[in-house]
């Protein structure tokens, strides 16, 4: 009898360390699901480049950009894509997604199709300070439209984009990869559900 209960509470005890270790398993890489090439081309550099903002061990980088136009020239072998690029990284607690870092990048992507490929062949940020409205009246060019969109895409402003393309991006991530996720949370703020 005693032999049964040492031999239960051993197996209790490893199935609770198997869970432990299933709920902090590593997550797995961002992967591209769409069909947009040139929405691949823009997340593919994103996931490519030193952006600075490094996930966890076991979390994962998410960009979530935010395109607010896309310029083709004549033949449609070149484009100007212009956004707000942000970028979070995320670690799993049991359920939810906490975001660990991430922040935006508002600039312009220049691409290129190449052999059928698109491919980002630069990017220009807005810099910081002053030099972070100049930029992004620069990157508008005179486009008052465009302008006042750039700044909808910051996350300060109350009609700001930022929150559904967030929670888009982690929706679209969880579902892809079949994770027992229910929401993401924010430093500081409430969790924000992806399930519905």
């Amino acid at each position: 009898m005693k032999k049964l209960i040492s031999l239960l509470l051993v197996l209790a005890m490893a199935l609770g360390i198997g869970c432990a270790f299933a709920e902090n398993a590593a997550l797995p890489a961002f992967v591209f699901g769409g069909d947009d090439p040139i929405w691949a081309a823009v997340e593919n550099y994103m996931l490519t480049t030193d952006f600075g903002f490094t996930p966890e061990e076991g979390g994962v980088l998410i960009p979530t950009p935010i395109i607010l136009k896309t310029d083709m020239n004549a033949d449609e072998t070149e484009a100007t894509v212009y956004g707000n690029f942000w970028i979070f990284c995320y670690k799993q607690n049991g359920k939810n997604l906490e975001t660990t870092s991430g922040g935006e990048c508002p600039g312009i992507m220049k691409l290129e199709k190449k052999d059928d490929a698109w491919q980002v062949v630069s990017f220009e940020s807005a810099g910081e300070g002053e030099a972070y409205a100049e930029d992004i009246k620069k990157f508008a060019n005179g486009d008052k439209e465009l302008e006042e969109e750039y700044y909808k895409t910051t996350g300060a402003s109350e009609d700001s984009y930022l929150a559904q393309y967030q929670r888009a991006a982690v929706a679209n991530y969880v579902e892809a990869n079949k994770l027992d996720i229910e929401a993401y949370q924010d430093f500081g703020q409430d969790p924000v559900s992806v399930t519905d």
